[in-house]
């Protein structure tokens, strides 16, 4: 059983209103990510930060999507994964934010396929830096390692990766082979980045019915 939790408690300080809820290509941007992640995992969790954000949110969002809301009030995306660890009934979760609308399932794949052998999966940057934002997390071990770190009051959720042994750091060089543009990255978390992100989805539109009208026109 694989699970996805994705984190949408952020404050959202760098663009207007709720990224989450922000619209890209007609419909809110968290959904593009559901839809994504929903293709690899058994079991989607949303993570939000107060009853207020889980109304909003469950206007929006299929029944199949499990709404959960911080469990502390120091909203962060380390608070986002402990409450979502609490709840998964899976060994391996993928976490990721709400805000990665071109995430590739094929990505998701290769991460928690790498994770079988391994204790979690990380994409990493020849520079050491990892992308604990879209990662999967081996849940009981990350738990305790973050509910460590919370009462430590360090809340980078990357520590939890940092402190696990043996896990599968991935070189980006093999996310190209799969996203040569390293789609899956992108983080739709201001407004220049959302309006860009709009670009992005018509052009691949674009991209995919050019290809669908190849396929049916006649020879």
């Amino acid at each position: 059983m694989r699970s996805a939790i994705i984190l949408a408690g952020g404050e959202s300080t760098r663009m207007d209103g709720d990224k989450g809820l922000r619209i890209l290509s007609g419909e809110p941007l968290v959904t593009h990510v559901v839809r994504q992640v929903s293709v690899v995992v058994d079991e989607v969790f949303l993570v939000v930060s107060s009853e207020e954000q889980r109304r909003s949110y469950s206007n929006i969002v299929g029944e199949d999507v499990k709404l959960l809301v911080d469990i502390y009030e120091d909203g962060s995306p380390l608070v986002g994964a402990i409450t979502g660890f609490k709840n998964v009934k899976s060994m391996y979760a993928l976490i990721v934010g709400c805000d990665m609308p071109f995430i590739i399932p094929d990505a998701i794949q290769l991460l928690f396929r790498e994770s079988e052998e391994f204790n979690g999966a990380v994409f990493e940057w020849p520079n050491g830096w990892i992308e604990p934002l879209i990662a999967v997390y081996p849940v009981e071990p990350s738990l305790k390692i973050a509910l460590d770190l919370y009462r430590a009051g360090n809340l980078r959720i990357r520590m939890i990766l940092n402190k696990l042994p043996n896990v599968r750091m991935i070189p980006v060089k093999v996310l190209r082979e799969i996203d040569p543009e390293l789609l899956t990255f992108y983080d739709a978390d201001t407004d220049e980045a959302l309006h860009k992100a709009e670009k992005m989805m018509e052009k691949i539109k674009t991209e995919k019915k050019g290809i669908l009208l190849g396929r049916i026109s006649p020879s």
